[in-house]
């Protein structure tokens, strides 16, 4: 268990390597007491959102429309993830590996899984699952917390959980919920069909960046959203359910019974960031279009990104945004870069600030 103290935001973390289990606390006042208040953001990402797919080699088979937008750039040179790695090791927890394309489609996916665990950051990844390999999966279980298959329900989808399962990987689904797909997530969630073994169902909200459509959104007066968060809310499951920090307007709005302390707002520029193939961080992978928010580390290091006026600005967003809502602290008005899921919440105090 690693122990962690933010003396500028005044609060302590704890985080076991083994386990993935992270635990903070709230800020701590002048006699050393718990306040119970959530800090707003860390001194250093604790996890880093790490592109270090250029271009995907399989976006012919993706069911899926991508958020990256056919980007079709050369691969983060190993140099320079390790680079990230150097700067980052002692004050960041897990790092994500993502990009235009699965990780473990990398050239040198294992040695980029492999020193980031040497070096005390724990690796998580998510893949297509299309033409893995059995050196790919041992190196998922030898360095990896966790390792999640986007749910494109073909046959290298469950080809790929399985053989995760069978090799021992702490093994997720992460399932983009749309229109057109969450009937069959309803279906799903009532009759627990989903791959006996696996860990967790993340569900990620649909967004309109990249090769998407719009009209896929979720709407508000669509009555299947207020039966997903019911099933989610009441359902009684064989694995593990999580929903992306996307989705908070929407449970503020349409949940009764979740425990909030358990839901997590969006955490970009305040406990996560992320690093583009060409090495530019940004507050949020979903930043990638527009680049409104980008530091070249070229150029800064990631604390001088971390710090930088953009983020500041960022940040502002989440501290001004629906400040008169209960659950300010919960939402922080959702997403900064993305105002059509923000649409899932119409309580009147829903004031959203500009930036």
């Amino acid at each position: 268990m690693i122990k962690v103290i933010d003396k500028k935001n005044k609060f302590v973390e704890m985080f076991n390597r083994m386990t993935g289990f992270y635990v903070r606390s709230g800020v701590i006042d002048e006699n050393g007491k718990d306040t119970g208040v959530d800090p707003f953001m860390r001194s250093y990402p604790s996890l880093l959102d790490i592109g270090i797919m250029g271009h995907c080699l399989n976006s012919s088979k993706c069911t899926i429309g991508c958020y990256q937008g056919k980007m079709n750039k050369p691969n983060m040179p190993l140099e320079n993830f390790k680079k990230i790695v150097d700067q980052s090791k002692g004050k960041t927890f897990e790092m994500a590996l993502g990009g235009s394309g699965s990780p473990n489609e990398h050239e040198d996916f294992v040695e980029i899984v492999k020193y980031a665990r040497e070096n005390g950051i724990v690796p998580n990844y998510t893949t297509s699952g299309i033409e893995l390999t059995d050196e790919q999966i041992k190196a998922t279980k030898d360095f990896c917390g966790a390792v999640a298959v986007s749910h494109y329900d073909q046959p290298y989808t469950y080809d790929a959980i399985n053989r995760f399962i069978e090799a021992g990987c702490k093994t997720n689904i992460h399932f983009v919920l749309s229109n057109d797909s969450i009937d069959d997530a309803i279906r799903r969630l009532k009759e627990n069909d989903f791959t006996k073994g696996i860990n967790a169902v993340i569900f990620l909200m649909y967004k309109p960046i990249g090769c998407v459509k719009e009209n896929n959104v979720l709407q508000i007066d669509d009555p299947r959203v207020a039966e997903f968060y019911k099933v989610i809310e009441t359902g009684d499951f064989n694995f593990k359910v999580g929903l992306d920090a996307c989705h908070l307007p929407a449970l503020v709005n349409f949940s009764k019974d979740i425990n909030m302390d358990s839901a997590t707002p969006c955490d970009g520029a305040s406990f996560s960031g992320y690093v583009t193939p060409d090495f530019k961080m940004l507050p949020c992978s979903f930043d990638t279009v527009t680049l409104k928010y980008a530091v070249d580390l070229n150029e800064n290091t990631i604390q001088e990104a971390w710090d930088s006026d953009k983020f500041e600005s960022f940040r502002d967003y989440h501290r001004k945004s629906c400040t008169g809502c209960t659950n300010q602290n919960d939402c922080r008005g959702g997403c900064p870069l993305t105002q059509e899921i923000n649409k899932l919440c119409n309580r009147k105090e829903k004031d959203i600030y500009e930036i």
